[in-house]
C-alpha cells in the first residue's frame, strides 16, 4: 500500500452484484468449444444518428453492434475463464485451452479486417482482454509452438491500434475513454512482450486522457455524454486505472501525473454517487444510474482492485465492498488473481 488519499467521502448503498465472472471461476473447469474466429468487423454506431452527445441509443443499430461483437466477447470470456483457472491452479490443462484458442484465432488473422470507424474504436478493449488471457498463461506455455504465432498476432493488432489512434481516430476519441482502452491494450501487450515502443505509447496515452481531468476530477469529454456521463467516466477509469497500475509496477509514475489527476477522477466518481448534484450539473442531465434506467454492475468497478492493491483508499474499499470479488473479462477476469500475480 502506498499512501492514504487526502479525501473522505460518504458512501451510498449499492445494489448487490449479479452473478459474475468471479463466481464462474469457482465451477469445475472444462475447455469450451472454440468460437469460430471473427476476422472482419464492420459495424456502425450504437447511437442515434446526428445526436452529438452519443447519449441516445438507436435500438436497431445497438442490436446490430451487439450481434457482431457477441462472438468476440464470448471468445474473450472463454479465454479469460480458462486463464483464470490456470492461474488459480484449479486445472493446469486450462493453459492449453488458452494457448490453443488464441493460436487458432491468430492463425486465422482474427480481428485483422476492421472495415468501419466504429469497428476500429471497439476493437482495443477486445485486444486488451485477449492480451490479458495470454499474459496469464504465457509463463506456462511460452516454450510451445503456439507462443510465437500468438505474440506475432497480438503485436500486429497492437501496432494497428497505435497507428489508428495517432493518425485516424476522431479528435474526441483520441482523448476520451476509447483512447484509454487503446492505452490498456497496448500496455498489456507491450509489457508482456517487453516492447519499449508500445510501453512508451501506452504511458503517453494514459497521460493524454488522464490529464484532461478538470480540477474536480471530472473528465470533460465524458461529461459531454449527458445522461451517460458518469457511466462513461467509469468506463474510462476501467481502462485508465489498470493501465496505470501495470505501468507503475514497471517503474512509471502515472498516478503522479497532472497533480494526481487519476486520484481526482476516482474521487469524483465517489462524490457523484454520494451526491449526484455536480455530475448532473456538468452533464446537464440526470444520470442513468439515478433515473431508474440503469444500475451499477460489479464489472464496472473491477478496476478498483488494482488500485486498492496499490493505494490505501478506505472510502473506495467501502464503496465496492458490496460487490465482493470483482471481475471483468477485458481487464484479466477475476481481479484478485490478476493483481496477486503481479504485472
Amino acid at each position: 500500500m502506498s499512501r492514504l488519499l487526502p479525501w473522505a467521502l460518504l458512501v451510498c448503498a449499492m445494489l448487490p452484484a449479479s452473478p459474475t465472472l468471479a463466481q464462474e471461476t469457482t465451477k469445475p473447469y472444462a475447455c469450451p468449444s472454440l468460437v469460430a474466429p471473427v476476422i472482419r468487423l464492420d459495424h456502425g454506431s450504437r447511437y442515434t444518428s446526428g445526436e452529438k452527445s452519443h447519449s441516445a441509443f438507436d435500438s436497431a443499430s445497438n442490436a446490430e453492434v451487439n450481434a457482431q461483437l457477441k462472438p468476440v466477447d464470448t471468445f474473450i470470456t472463454d479465454m479469460i475463464l480458462a486463464a483464470n483457472a490456470a492461474l488459480a491452479n484449479t486445472d493446469p490443462s486450462a493453459a492449453d485451452c488458452v494457448s490453443a484458442g488464441l493460436a487458432a484465432w491468430a492463425k486465422a488473422g482474427a480481428l485483422g479486417d476492421l472495415g468501419t470507424l466504429n469497428a476500429k474504436l471497439s476493437a482495443p478493449s477486445r485486444l486488451a482482454g485477449l492480451a490479458f488471457a495470454w499474459d496469464e498463461v504465457k509463463p506456462m506455455r511460452d516454450d510451445t509452438p503456439d507462443a510465437q504465432l500468438i505474440e506475432s498476432w497480438l503485436t500486429t493488432l497492437a501496432r494497428a491500434t497505435m497507428t489508428f489512434f495517432d493518425a485516424d481516430a476522431p479528435p474526441n476519441a483520441q482523448k476520451n475513454n476509447l483512447r484509454a482502452w487503446a492505452a490498456l491494450a497496448v500496455a498489456r501487450v507491450g509489457l508482456t512482450l517487453r516492447d519499449e515502443a508500445m510501453i512508451a505509447w501506452a504511458d503517453a496515452s494514459v497521460q493524454l486522457v488522464a490529464c484532461t481531468a478538470n480540477p474536480d476530477g471530472s473528465l470533460p469529454l465524458e461529461m459531454a455524454r449527458k445522461r451517460l456521463a458518469l457511466h462513461y467516466q467509469l468506463h474510462a477509469l476501467a481502462a485508465l486505472v489498470p493501465a496505470a497500475v501495470l505501468l507503475q509496477r514497471d517503474g512509471h509514475a502515472l498516478f503522479q501525473a497532472c497533480g494526481g489527476s487519476l486520484h481526482r477522477s476516482i474521487r469524483f466518481v465517489l462524490e457523484a454517487f454520494a451526491d449526484p448534484t455536480e455530475v448532473n450539473r456538468l452533464s446537464k442531465s440526470k444520470q442513468s444510474y439515478f433515473d431508474g434506467s440503469d444500475t451499477v454492475h460489479g464489472f464496472e468497478l473491477a478496476w478498483s482492485t488494482g488500485y486498492l492493491a496499490t493505494f490505501y483508499a478506505p472510502n473506495l474499499a467501502a464503496f465496492v465492498a458490496p460487490y465482493g470479488d470483482l471481475a471483468n473479462s477485458k481487464i484479466g477476469g477475476l481481479q484478485s488473481l490478476v493483481w496477486a500475480n503481479g504485472p
